[in-house]
């Protein structure tokens, strides 16, 4: 089948008198219309739908899946559309047998209806239909599998260290922290956004608001935006990124990275699992600042610049300090993934979940050299705030190491990470 407008839902919104027909799913017998279930489901099944004679020759019939809230969502009021519509043509006898691949997720423009369904809303559906005859089974998803445990941390050396990255990619070190490499020196198609370090800390990423990534140290290379042939956001070119990228993120075992866009959008290379994404679920409020990774590496959190945080997977959401009179810069989370600190350009910090705050240099921040980053120190019991300018504060066991505050810089300071 191939993908088409033709929405199922269609002769619901025209008031037509539809046939229930019988067709098998998998081998399972619609009986007409839900008269079977369709058991043991997983998202990227194909699913064969075979059906004699029970449609028109020659017809054009459209098969997809509904959400149970479909009918009943007020997220619009008419919300009656299927999920990833496929779509071909019976044969002479008006029969058809073809494939239909389960959506991974579906999530309807109301994010409370989506399949699978949450516990209480009944089952999905999958249906085909040519607008005039209808055959549709119950869809009964299978339990998603457990997730992976975490990795086990670093061990603590008891160091202390963290980078500091600028706009153009240069690289400053401090503490125990090593230089592995940089972009200081290289011509740039856009500026550098973000750093990531690497589980052992002997490598790190750098990501720039294109969707380049420069890979050092002993962090590995899993692709790029410009390697899929998009150009950036703002170039004028066809096939360009809708918003330019604003941070970076690793999977759980440093064998792939997320990347983020202002407005929300993630990209996953390497073994990093995409989870959702604000333009996924209807859109987010404000541009996306930050990007954290929960601890399973099934999930993470997107952090918007007017305090909303929005949680994907299986990341839990612990709070969000909402608008405010300054914009949310940065984010960290704490290391056993249970809480995040939410930065703001004046240096204000917003702890949720079992983060602790540890003081904030309110105040000292803003204007023309805002608070850039916030990162935590290896044991979540303090944490460094950087601006601009390079300025550096440590507070609670987070000691100072250095700064590059009264140096002049090729490019201001954007990002920091730490143990």
């Amino acid at each position: 089948m191939d993908k088409a407008s033709l929405g199922l839902a269609e002769h619901a919104l025209t008031n037509k008198v539809v046939t229930p027909v019988d067709c098998t799913f998998n081998g399972v017998h619609s009986n007409g219309v839900l008269g079977g279930t369709l058991t043991n489901v997983t998202p990227g099944e194909q699913v064969e739908i075979a059906c004699s004679g029970d449609f028109l020759p020659y017809a054009l019939v459209a098969a997809g899946e509904e959400s149970p809230l479909v009918a009943t969502s007020a997220t619009p009021s008419n919300e009656m559309d299927a999920a990833d519509v496929e779509s071909g043509y019976t044969d002479g006898t008006g029969s058809i047998d073809a494939f239909y691949t389960m959506p991974n997720p579906y999530v309807a423009p109301d994010p409370n209806a989506v399949c699978p369904s949450k516990p209480g809303q009944g089952d999905c559906i999958l249906a085909i239909t040519d607008g005039a005859d209808l055959a549709a089974v119950n869809i009964a998803y299978a339990p998603p599998p457990p997730p992976p445990p975490p990795p086990p941390p670093p061990p603590s050396s008891g160091q202390h260290g963290y980078w500091l990255v600028g706009s153009d990619g240069g690289i400053f070190t401090f503490g125990a922290a090593q230089f592995y490499g940089s972009t200081g020196a290289l011509h740039l198609q856009r500026p550098v956004v973000g750093i990531v370090p690497t589980n052992d800390r002997s490598g790190y990423w750098l990501d720039a608001s294109d969707g380049g990534v420069f890979a050092f140290g002993d962090s590995g290379f899993f692709g790029s935006i410009p390697g899929l042939g998009l150009h950036p956001a703002g170039s004028g070119s066809p096939n360009s990124l809708n918003a330019p990228i604003v941070g970076m993120v690793p999977s759980a075992d440093g064998g792939g990275y997320f990347m983020v866009g202002s407005d929300g959008g993630v990209f996953a290379f390497g073994d990093a699992r995409f989870a959702g994404s604000c333009p996924g679920i209807g859109g987010c409020v404000g541009s996306a600042v930050a990007v954290m990774p929960d601890a399973s590496g099934n999930g993470y959190w997107l952090v918007t610049q007017s305090g909303a945080i929005y949680a994907f997977g299986d990341a839990p959401y612990y709070g969000a300090p909402g608008q405010q009179s300054v914009p949310v810069t940065s984010a960290v989370r704490t290391p056993d993934g249970r809480g995040y600190w939410i930065l703001f350009a004046n240096g204000a910090i917003s702890p949720y979940g079992d983060a602790s705050g540890y003081g904030m240099p309110v105040g000292q921040f803003g204007g023309s050299n805002p608070a850039s980053a916030i990162f935590a120190t290896s044991d979540g019991a303090g944490y460094w705030v950087a601006s601009a300018n390079g300025s550096v504060d440590g507070f609670g066991d987070a000691p100072f190491d250095g700064s590059m505050a009264g140096t002049a810089l090729n490019g201001s300071i954007i990002a920091g990470t730490g143990w």
